[in-house]
């Protein structure tokens, strides 16, 4: 695998963990990665679609 930033400590890692994906309306969207030491501590709620499924969840729409 291609090395990725770790979304929460920001260094490169050779062990990229996905942790999320970002789905857009038009064009591609992107995958969220961290590294193996952060991969269980990124909360979804920081990053966008996990925002938005916990709104979900919640009953709110915003």
């Amino acid at each position: 695998m291609t090395p990725q930033y770790c979304h929460k400590c920001g260094t490169l890692t050779d062990s990229p963990v996905l942790v999320d994906e970002v789905h857009a309306a038009s064009g591609p969207g992107r995958n969220i990665y961290a590294c193996p030491a952060h991969a269980a501590r990124v909360p979804a709620a920081l990053t966008p679609a996990g925002a938005l499924a916990d709104a979900l969840r919640r009953g709110r729409s915003g």
